[in-house]
């Protein structure tokens, strides 16, 4: 059997180990391949970053147990910016969830370990606030009313940070994550609309078509989408995570179909061309 023809009759086991092989190692260590960074996160990550020490970031978990495999990421990536630029940040919840993927994000992040952030002093988490844009409205007019405790049942009064965060006046950027079409546009008409404020979401890809128009008119700052937003804005940071490790994945193993295909071709075509010669 001729070199060529070998070249178009590779083993499908050979094949298959490539692939597995391709997966494992960003999976086992992060490779951090460069990727093409969008317009739309640089200005979501811009938007954080032009923030002063103690300027203050309201930031929604707006996704369950469903979205944390896609915001999850792109959260830890964005509350790690945060707290590196020693931002204060009041967390809360428009999604029930919020509340039990609250403490796995932390796990992550780790603020107090990492960079010396204090609970109460730094960051607060409001819990879950029901009512979807009525929560959001409560707390931009009122947020002591709204949340009167914390989720932890820590009276809002008792958090030196809380002190003079009432409202919108006293928020410099919104930012969320959510998995829900309601939650992605009430931001903008709550948040922007209503007090102009710096706003900055992200989503599954499947919402882009819709919520890209409000980014393109103005009334987002800045956004993500999907876990290819979560990469990319991993890579900003300089710290590969998990959204990082897929497009590794991604870009490893498609690759490697690209140079199959090539291979299949050029041995298909120089096959074709002998017997036809014949």
């Amino acid at each position: 059997m001729s070199a060529v023809a070998k070249v178009g009759a590779l083993p499908r086991w050979f094949v298959m180990t490539l692939v597995v092989i391709f997966m494992a190692i960003p999976l086992l260590h992060p490779l951090g391949l460069p990727i093409v960074v969008s317009e739309s996160t640089k200005d979501y990550y811009n938007a954080i970053d032009q923030l002063k020490p103690g300027d203050v970031v309201l930031f929604d978990i707006g996704f369950g147990s469903g979205g944390y495999p896609t915001l999850g990421p792109a959260t830890i990536a964005i509350l790690r910016h945060c707290f590196s630029k020693d931002l204060k940040v009041v967390l809360m919840a428009t999604s029930q969830e919020g509340c039990v993927i609250y403490p796995l994000i932390m796990d992550e992040v780790k603020p107090e370990e990492v960079y010396g952030a204090k609970y109460g002093e730094d960051y607060v988490f409001l819990g879950y606030i029901a009512g979807v844009q009525t929560a959001m409205a409560a707390v931009l007019g009122d947020l002591h009313a709204a949340a009167p405790v914390d989720h932890f049942g820590n009276p809002i009064g008792t958090l030196p940070m809380m002190a003079n965060i009432r409202g919108a006046d006293d928020i410099d950027v919104v930012a969320y994550l959510t998995t829900a079409g309601e939650t992605s546009e009430g931001w903008v008409y709550q948040a922007y609309s209503r007090y102009k404020k710096v706003t900055c979401g992200g989503w599954l890809s499947m919402m882009t078509p819709s919520m890209k128009p409000y980014y393109d008119a103005g009334a987002l700052a800045g956004m993500l989408d999907g876990i290819r937003g979560a990469a990319e804005y991993e890579y900003l940071i300089g710290q590969p995570g998990d959204a990082m490790k897929t497009t590794d994945i991604l870009n490893l193993t498609q690759t490697w179909v690209l140079i199959l295909v090539i291979l299949g071709n050029i041995a298909y075509f120089a096959t074709r061309g002998k017997e036809g010669g014949k």
